[in-house]
């Protein structure tokens, strides 16, 4: 995805549920293990709830970008993507490959 421009591929896309519940536009965070991790939104309030979570961020103007007309919601589709030098090998009947720590 980064080549094209596409963004980031994140192994976890899905947020820790005991830090927040989704991405949001001005989420302001960093990639720690294949996950991106919110500090606070810039959209709200310095002082906001949600901005505390890992901690007090600096004190800030909130930003105002005005309504987001152009946001669509979509779900990925599933596939099966992988670079052109690795090859799709079936892993049946192998209990190491079946361990969800891996």
């Amino acid at each position: 995805m980064t080549t094209p421009s596409h963004g980031l591929a994140l192994w976890n896309p899905d947020p820790p549920k005991e830090i927040y519940d989704k991405v949001s536009i001005g989420d302001v965070g960093y990639l720690h293990e294949g996950s991106f991790i919110r500090m606070f939104n810039v959209t709200l309030p310095w002082s906001h709830e949600s901005n505390r979570t890992l901690g007090e961020p600096e004190p800030y103007e909130s930003l105002d970008c005005g309504p987001f007309a152009n946001t669509l919601k979509r779900q990925f589709d599933r596939v099966k993507l992988c670079s052109r030098y690795v090859s799709a090998e079936t892993n049946a009947g192998n209990r190491q490959a079946m361990t969800s720590d891996e």
